[in-house]
């Protein structure tokens, strides 16, 4: 067969190992993406017929789907809403999807590859730091330049931005899409193995000069126009929504063909859910109203009238993922999160999948307009009936910030 080298471009060094790995990976993963290659494919007619564990599941339909790779099903949103979702928006996502793979990869073999710890400039260096003081991982430039370069190379992204950019990245003249990024969420536990993930939003393009490309990063949550976040984890998970009711779906990497199958179409959270999910350490930080109602969830002195139990991750991916099949609550109560590329399309998967995203005093995080692209906010997700229960305490935002040292 033919194959297409793509060259990438990266500011930090990679290993040798990994450079192969992905120029290989993104070179055939066309190739390699759908299930009518592996049912005609020679080659691989052996493997099904005496390994047929090793390829059953990747094909095996769940209640929840019919076993739809990616691509197919983005051409079948196309045909259902083909005037918000267009064939230029599914060039923005297949580049996500890309690379997310490499990245989940990246993840996978960080303490083989020396990926762990911190980045520096040069060997024994201090550590560099992004826009908001963090010292960055490894892993944390390495993921933002796959992306920026996934991005830049599908031609229909004007302008990037990131938590590891300063400011908004120039791409694409003339092109309809903006894409907004944390690129390795929960980075801080990434060398313990911690799931992490990224998380991404997408926005359509008000034109190419600064002053628009920031304009449009600005839009409200509501505006976006696809979101969604990769979980790295025990699989690599795929959540992403079109926003308008389209719903939130649910996608699982299948390794042994290299795309992503959709495993739950439209998934809804629970309504009410038995668990809550923030930093308990900091309660004495806390408004009086969050500490009464944390307070009242774990004695089951709330209307379900059943004890919550504690379950926190400290990764904004995994505890929002835990949410949307598990329902319950989930927050951090400071400014502490940023609104543009966490909040709004955590935002937007919660909703789309029935839940509530608010901003603790009452109004909702999908709402509000960003005045920076760094901006911090408090972030309250979860069941529509846990929400509502949460705001009728009133105000549970944490104005006294600190700047913890930790998590």
């Amino acid at each position: 067969m033919g194959v297409r080298v793509l060259c990438c471009r990266f500011t930090s060094p990679l290993p040798p190992s990994w450079l192969i790995f992905l120029v290989l990976f993104l070179s055939i993963k066309s190739y390699i993406r759908s299930e009518a290659f592996v049912n005609t494919s020679p080659s691989l007619q052996p493997i099904y017929q005496t390994q047929p564990h090793l390829m059953a599941a990747s094909f095996t339909a769940s209640p929840q789907t019919s076993g739809q790779t990616l691509l197919s099903f983005l051409c079948e949103e196309q045909a259902a809403h083909p005037i918000s979702i267009d064939g230029d928006l599914h060039l923005v996502l297949l580049a996500v999807s890309s690379a997310v793979k490499a990245i989940s990869h990246a993840v996978r073999r960080a303490g083989l590859d020396n990926l762990t710890g911190f980045h520096a400039k040069k060997q024994g260096g201090e550590a560099t730091t992004n826009q908001g003081g963090e010292r960055q991982k490894k892993l944390d430039v390495l993921a933002n330049d796959i992306l920026k370069e996934a991005l830049h190379g599908c031609g229909q992204v004007a302008g990037f931005a990131s938590e590891e950019e300063d400011g908004i990245i120039s791409l694409r003249t003339g092109a309809k899409y903006l894409v907004v990024v944390d690129p390795l969420d929960g980075s801080s536990n990434v060398d313990a193995s911690i799931p992490t993930g990224t998380i991404f939003g997408v926005y359509r393009s008000l034109g190419d000069t600064p002053a628009q490309l920031q304009a449009g990063v600005l839009q409200a949550g509501k505006e976006q126009v696809a979101a969604g976040y990769c979980l790295f984890s025990a699989a690599t998970l795929l959540v992403m929504s079109m926003g308008r009711g389209t719903g939130t779906h649910v996608f699982t990497l299948d390794p042994h063909i290299g795309d992503f199958i959709l495993t739950h179409r439209r998934i809804r959270m629970p309504e009410r859910g038995s668990t809550y999910s923030l930093n308990e350490a900091r309660h004495q930080d806390w408004p009086q109203t969050l500490q009464r109602y944390v307070t009242n969830m774990k004695l089951g002195q709330n209307r379900t009238r059943k004890p919550y139990a504690l379950v926190y991750v400290c990764s904004l991916v995994a505890d929002a993922h835990w949410l949307l099949f598990r329902g319950g609550m989930a927050c951090n109560p400071r400014s502490h999160l940023r609104l543009c590329y966490e909040g709004n399309p955590m935002g937007l998967i919660i909703e789309e999948a029935g839940g509530l995203a608010s901003c603790g005093d009452g109004g909702r995080i999908l709402e509000m307009s960003p005045s920076a692209v760094h901006q911090r906010t408090p972030i309250f997700l979860g069941s529509l009936d846990d929400i509502l229960e949460l705001e009728s305490y009133g105000d549970v935002t944490q104005n006294y910030n600190p700047g913890y040292s930790a998590l």
